[in-house]
């Protein structure tokens, strides 16, 4: 590979690291709003959640489609907060690469310049 397509392949790279990174600050930002904290943090991985598991031995919710619904929104709290650890984990990450992608695209581009 040419080391205009490396850097090319850096550049593209710092892209979607700051692409990541702006996700992350906008969760961030999201989740020290107010209202999120009010309607995710404490309705709905909290509140709804404990709903939830206290539901699955509820005498009057034993029936395999009650079982099953309850499940589906236990699994359903899990999927979206796994996927809002993954921003911030994948941002985390971009912050760190990021640094040395910057650093590999100034190499080559010294590389280049001496060529």
């Amino acid at each position: 590979m040419n080391t205009q397509a490396q850097i090319h392949q850096v550049d593209l790279s710092i892209e979607e690291a700051n692409k990541n990174i702006r996700r992350m600050n906008a969760l961030i930002k999201l989740s020290n709003n107010k209202e999120y904290k009010e309607i995710f943090l404490d309705g709905y991985f909290n509140a709804f959640a404990i709903k939830q598991v206290l539901l699955r031995a509820d005498p009057t919710q034993q029936s395999e489609a009650d079982q099953l619904q309850i499940m589906k929104n236990i699994d359903a709290i899990g999927a979206l907060r796994i996927h809002l650890q993954s921003v911030i984990t994948l941002g985390r990450q971009s912050e760190a690469a990021i640094q040395d992608d910057e650093r590999t695209r100034e190499e080559l581009l010294l590389e280049e310049a001496a060529a």
